[in-house]
């Protein structure tokens, strides 16, 4: 019994030093916890929708004085005009990613609610004369179940149309373009990432061209663009560096704390 104590030795050691050495495993999903609780419980959140929507409704009547003709307002669905932390908080209790069947699940199940203010304010354009896109990068194939989803939430005039879904491209600037060519006048975009906004030029830019973006129109925010907030994801965090998405978990949360402007405490 001695000798097979003796034996076992080494190999405890090798594992109590690996033990000691070996990396924690990443879990990204985690680390959304507090934006995601963010976003369902507090009311500054809240606050900050109906805000978004107040001052939409003040540039749409502000456009619709100013112009003539088929006036339009192009906005994104996703943490813009829908709620889809649910699914989040499903991605963080279960320690899941983003998953293309998951997420097409989730949009079948058609249980996304409105975001605060947002089914008020498509109605207030719809009634005022504009015509309201519906402008996402959901898959075109959850089509049937995404327009379902919106009218059951109240949104009006959800039709093959106006409701123009991802095909080929997530680049939103040739559906805007189709829009326009249809003889209708943008007059005010809203969404919670740059790239819902096609005029600055930010799709597949790097963080440092996106907030010389915002710099450079900044006169446009509250006017022609609304943002609404959204922390838990976005193109914001590939624009951390240069092929994100080619990283592993570790090397992406190497590559967040990296990007940390701390204090240094002395």
């Amino acid at each position: 019994m001695k000798l097979r104590v003796l034996a076992l030795l080494p190999l405890l050691a090798s594992t109590a030093v690996f033990a000691k050495t070996a990396p924690a495993p990443v879990d990204l999903a985690v680390q959304n916890t507090q934006a995601v609780l963010w976003m369902q419980r507090s009311g500054e959140y809240r606050a900050l929708c109906y805000q978004a929507f107040n001052m939409a409704k003040l540039a749409f009547d502000k456009a619709r004085a100013a112009n003539k003709g088929k006036l339009a307002v192009m906005v994104d669905l996703d943490e813009t005009m829908l709620d889809n932390s649910p699914y989040a908080g499903w991605q963080i209790k279960h320690q899941q990613g983003y998953n293309q069947t998951t997420w097409d699940q989730w949009v079948n199940s058609i249980q996304t609610a409105a975001l605060p203010g947002a089914v008020d304010f498509a109605n207030y354009v719809d009634s005022h004369g504009g015509t309201m896109f519906y402008v996402s990068n959901r898959s075109d194939r959850t089509f049937d179940a995404t327009a379902a989803n919106l009218k059951k939430d109240g949104f009006p005039k959800v039709t093959k149309t106006t409701l123009r879904l991802k095909t080929t491209t997530s680049d939103k600037a040739p559906r805007l373009e189709a829009i326009q060519s249809e003889g209708y006048q943008v007059v005010l975009m809203m969404g919670d990432n740059l790239n819902d906004f096609p005029d600055l030029g930010t799709y597949h830019q790097l963080n440092a061209e996106r907030n010389d973006a915002v710099d450079t129109n900044q006169a446009a925010f509250g006017s022609q663009f609304i943002l609404l907030p959204n922390p838990s994801y976005g193109d914001w965090e590939p624009g951390l560096g240069k092929d994100y998405y080619q990283l592993d978990d570790a090397g992406k949360a190497k590559l967040r704390s990296d990007s940390l402007k701390a204090w240094d405490s002395k």
